[in-house]
């Protein structure tokens, strides 16, 4: 299951509805930016089911969906739906047995509610919703009825509370960096711990550089692994990157501070990292420096554009 939390704001405005049974409307009124907030994040978990482009989707009765959000807002992981839904839609995915149908889209319901449920868990962000309302949230996203509010205020209001909760466990994630033992703090906010000492020598902040990684947020999920990405690509090779104007500024700035064949834990602030465009994320990356050479040996220099103006 995909982080609910983390879903792109463009997908505000995408809905698919199909044949459902309507029920008497759930009346909602937003009186505080608590509610307003609730409600967006419900819809917007509905989208995570009717914003795909599967038709089967159509094919449920999403007020069993609803029922089935609405009734796992909880830690109770829901052990057997998993199978239900392979019952449902088959082991590829590609087929629908409507004999599974009722329970299958409850199922649907109920593991998006569990994540949505986990993930506000994880980022400290629980006390911030209130559940009753995005539960209405959801059912209104799933049937296309979420109109209550602008999609700029929909959007503004998700963005601002990404925002906080990144900040949020940004700090947390320092707080306990910065008690690592033999841990390195710099004046720019990035703490360095290091795993595996390197022997060899260090780049230059316009070197090339061969790594591996892993890339992980504040609250400690995995976002990137370039082990992975071999595993499934068959690759043998490291990842190459350009230290001037390839990276983040907070790589840019600490692995030249780092030895070949050594493997670092490095905490990296928003600001030195993706900024306002990823909601003031900080970031943890494990790297292992594999290699190093002057710029344009492991990264060839583009080739000018036509019409652009190159400068002297």
């Amino acid at each position: 299951m995909k982080k609910i939390l983390f879903i792109s704001i463009a997908a505000i405005g995408l809905f698919s509805c199909g044949g459902n049974k309507e029920k008497d409307e759930v009346k909602v009124e937003l009186k505080s930016h608590k509610d307003s907030l609730s409600y967006v994040l419900g819809a917007m978990n509905a989208r995570t089911i009717v914003g795909t482009p599967d038709p089967n989707i159509d094919r449920l009765d999403l007020e069993d969906v609803a029922v089935g959000f609405s009734m796992n807002l909880n830690n109770n992981k829901p052990v057997d739906c998993e199978a239900t839904l392979t019952k449902l839609f088959g082991p590829n995915f590609q087929d629908f047995d409507s004999t599974y149908a009722k329970e299958g889209a409850e199922c649907l319901g109920k593991l998006t509610g569990y994540a949505f449920y986990q993930d506000l868990i994880k980022m400290d962000g629980l006390n911030q919703v209130d559940l009753k309302i995005a539960t209405v949230g959801f059912r209104h996203g799933l049937l296309k009825k979420d109109t209550i509010l602008a999609d700029a205020q929909k959007q503004s209001l998700v963005q601002n509370f990404l925002k906080e909760m990144n900040e949020k466990n940004g700090l947390k994630m320092f707080a306990k960096a910065k008690k690592i033992i033999g841990a390195q703090l710099f004046e720019n906010g990035i703490v360095m711990e290091t795993v595996l000492a390197g022997t060899g020598g260090s780049p230059s902040a316009t070197d090339d550089v061969k790594v591996e990684y892993i890339l992980t947020s504040a609250i400690g999920d995995t976002i990137q692994s370039s082990y992975a990405m071999k595993k499934q690509s068959g690759s043998k090779d490291a990842v190459a990157l350009k230290l001037n104007g390839g990276v983040i500024p907070g790589w840019t700035y600490i692995v030249p501070k780092m030895k070949k064949g050594g493997k670092y834990r490095v905490y990296i602030p928003w600001d030195l990292a993706y900024g306002d465009q990823m909601g003031r994320e900080s970031l943890c990356f494990l790297i292992e420096l594999v290699d190093y050479a002057k710029e344009g040996s492991f990264v060839k220099p583009q080739p000018p554009q036509m019409g652009v103006p190159q400068g002297n």
